[in-house]
């Protein structure tokens, strides 16, 4: 299994040079791309249309980094949405980016497309079909990210968008804290169920954000489940509630030989903190 360290966590503060330089330091080799990642574009936090393609491709060259995946992070973004045209190409526009830079994955998401887990995914699917040719043309796979508030925050509206779309170029990102954010058993549940789908995975963990213990600086967003005043509070991959060791052991002996992208959700002063304990963590257990 290959490491890689997401680019949204210091992507509005540091250039990707000096992003790149601390994977250096770190030994990792990899990185998933997120807008701001790289320069220029008209919507710099939000798609990719306009942005210089090949100042990146040199720094990435310079420093000796691949791009493990390039994540389009629209869908969170109403007005995006509801431009469904715009949003077709500028997620057409992020295939292309992962294609120029040798990605074999973009990520995508739901949220506002279908929020909630009973929302409709008709429209999503529906959109997402002619992307899912698209991908499958440049030899790229579409991964869906799941995410604990909307139609792809459980199990079985994960399934239900996949089969909708039924393609082989479009698979799923497993991010096994999210699911654990929605109430559902990340593992071994979630886990085994999706498992013929998943051809890239999101690392971090988490636990119930108890205020008489837990700083304020690891607090995420709500438990959906367990009503709007419980949160998710965002700790090291050893310390959280998510069976991430067993999880990185069945992914081994399940012959799972892709990403494990690393991506904190703690503010820029605890991030290079967590880098330093979690790519220990997970070199120890067969992922570099």
């Amino acid at each position: 299994m290959m490491l890689s360290i997401s680019g949204q966590a210091l992507g509005t503060t540091r250039s990707l040079a000096e992003i790149l330089s601390l994977l250096r330091k770190l030994d990792v080799r990899w990185i998933e791309l997120w807008p701001p990642n790289l320069e220029g574009g008209v919507a710099p936090g939000r798609g990719y249309e306009g942005k210089d393609i090949g100042q990146a491709k040199d720094i990435l060259t310079e420093c000796g980094i691949g791009v493990a995946c390039v994540t389009m992070s629209g869908a969170f973004v109403k007005e995006i949405v509801e431009d469904a045209d715009a949003y077709l190409a500028a997620l057409k526009a992020t295939v292309d980016v992962a294609e120029a830079l040798g990605a074999q994955f973009v990520n995508s998401y739901c949220y506002h497309w279908a929020l909630g887990h009973d929302a409709d995914i008709g429209p999503f699917v529906q959109m997402l079909r002619p992307v899912a040719d698209y991908a499958a043309g440049k030899g790229v796979t579409l991964v869906l990210e799941n995410e604990a508030h909307d139609a792809s925050g459980t199990v079985e509206g994960m399934l239900r968008i996949l089969e909708g779309v039924g393609s082989e170029a479009f698979k799923t990102n497993f991010d096994a804290t999210n699911y654990y954010q929605a109430s559902e058993e990340p593992f071994p549940y979630a886990y085994r169920r999706l498992k013929d789908y998943i051809r890239y995975v999101h690392v971090k963990n988490g636990c119930l954000h108890d205020p008489a213990v837990h700083n304020e600086l690891g607090r995420g967003g709500t438990m959906p489940r367990l009503g709007e005043d419980q949160y998710i509070h965002y700790c090291p991959l050893p310390e959280g509630a998510v069976n991430i060791e067993g999880l990185l052991t069945q992914l081994r002996e399940d012959g799972y030989d892709g990403f494990c992208t690393l991506e904190p959700h703690v503010p820029l002063q605890l991030v290079e903190r967590y880098y330093q304990v979690e790519v220990s963590y997970l070199r120890r257990r067969g992922v570099h």
